[in-house]
């Protein structure tokens, strides 16, 4: 059951599980899905585990500041709210498992508080992005707003097979999408955002663990990973795992390979 934190100008949903004693377990999401996309992994790790998933602001069910001010879609912003969020409910140093735009939200708020998490999960995040701005927002104001507000039936059911050739995978992916096309302008701005940023030296730097996790066929996000692990590799606290036979939303396409992942991830920091 989703409940909602109130922030004055916008409210986040988000879900929650508390288990006294137990350590906690944030999901973020990627763009253009909201907390349903963890819906497997919440209910699978919450019989060990204190679990929440929210949806980022202007996502899934939750709402963003009055008008379209790009501003109110800086990363910063977003940390910002999940920074709230924690605090709001006390959740000191959670293991935090993020997605793609969910990853850079996460690795934002280390550059903010490097020793908020205990543990960071990324997949289908690289950490550092620069790709051209103008062709960018061109090609985003084609698929995120056009597109979608010509054809948002076909849109759902074409773009997922682009992303996926696994059936259940296809059909998460496209009801993620049907939601995020009724939300095109902040989907327009969050994509225009995310074309450039880095955050290298807060993994270079990290002083807590973290994995990140690359499905083996999203090619475009581990090209640039590639180019930066003879960096990062140099900090022992930042480790890479591949999933076979999964593309960019790891979790959808090999479900259980990723679950494996993340306990085994989990046990070692135990033991």
């Amino acid at each position: 059951m989703e409940r909602f934190f109130d922030l004055r100008t916008h409210k986040l949903a988000y879900r929650l599980q508390e288990t006294p004693g137990k350590d906690h377990v944030l999901f973020l999401h990627g763009l253009g899905a909201n907390l349903s996309q963890f819906d497997r992994e919440f209910t699978r790790l919450a019989k060990d585990y204190s679990v929440a998933a929210l949806s980022l602001r202007g996502q899934g069910n939750s709402t963003r500041p009055p008008g379209d001010n790009p501003d109110d879609m800086k990363i910063s912003a977003l940390a910002s709210d999940v920074i709230q969020w924690m605090h709001a409910h006390k959740w000191e140093q959670p293991h935090v498992i993020a997605c793609s735009m969910g990853g850079v939200v996460a690795l934002e708020i280390l550059q903010q508080q490097s020793k908020l998490f205990k543990s960071l999960i990324t997949f289908g995040t690289t950490p550092k992005l620069r790709l051209p701005k103008m062709a960018i927002k061109a090609g985003a104001w084609l698929s995120d707003i056009l597109l979608p507000g010509l054809f948002p039936n076909w849109m759902a059911k074409t773009l997922p097979k682009t992303t996926t050739d696994k059936p259940e995978a296809q059909q998460r992916f496209a009801a993620d999408l049907k939601v995020a096309y009724g939300q095109r302008k902040t989907i327009y701005q969050l994509r225009c955002e995310l074309a450039n940023y880095d955050y290298t030296q807060v993994l270079y730097a990290s002083t807590i663990p973290v994995l990140l996790l690359q499905g083996e066929k999203d090619s475009a996000i581990n090209k640039e990973i590639e180019k930066l692990w003879p960096k990062l590799k140099e900090n022992p606290l930042v480790k890479r795992e591949f999933i076979k036979d999964a593309g960019h939303i790891a979790n959808y396409d090999q479900p259980q390979a990723f679950y494996n992942s993340v306990i085994q991830f989990f046990e070692e920091l135990e033991s």
